[in-house]
């Protein structure tokens, strides 16, 4: 009887341990979806409002954080290092949208972390396809308009698989499958 229990619990715990490890590697990905999803509103920092779609035709990289999001946080030192090296790729474009609803907040956060990446705050409502209930999150849309990506929880921008792939969806519509 002792034996089973404790074999029963080795493998509730390698169970465990293999959702959560899933759980932290998922990547939603929707290859069929034809449906433009940049039907979203962003404002910079002189509080201009532009949509998404006026980028159409660049690989977007979104990060959606807070300053009070601890995993955000955490991310955004790779985020910052990603930008920098891809800062000579015109065909990509990394926007930081804070989830504060205080730009000036998010603002002072980047400047006293002396992080480059373009800020933004939300203009409108999040499309339904972009929509969570957790960040961070960071969403990747190819030239045509289609998310390719849609990460929610903390991604390694540091990934050399991610780079590359950033730099193939530059030159087509490519698949990523991992991030």
């Amino acid at each position: 009887m002792r034996h089973t229990l404790i074999k029963f619990s080795a493998v509730l715990v390698f169970l465990f341990s293999t959702c959560l490890a899933k759980a932290q590697d998922q990547v939603n990905i929707d290859t069929n979806k034809q449906e433009e999803a940049v039907e979203l509103s962003l404002v910079d920092k002189d509080g201009k409002t532009f949509k998404l779609s006026e980028l159409k035709g660049k690989v977007l990289v979104l990060n959606f954080w807070a300053t009070w999001c601890q995993p955000c946080i955490a991310e955004l030192p790779s985020f910052q290092q990603l930008h920098s090296s891809l800062a000579n790729e015109k065909e990509i474009a990394f926007l930081a949208i804070e989830m504060d609803q205080d730009y000036e907040k998010a603002a002072k956060f980047f400047k006293k972390n002396d992080y480059s990446i373009p800020l933004y705050s939300l203009g409108s409502a999040l499309p339904s396809d972009m929509q969570t209930n957790s960040i961070p999150m960071t969403i990747i849309i190819a030239k045509n308009g289609e998310i390719v990506i849609k990460k929610i929880g903390m991604l390694d921008f540091a990934s050399p698989k991610l780079r590359r792939n950033l730099l193939q969806l530059t030159k087509e519509r490519a698949d990523i499958s991992y991030l």
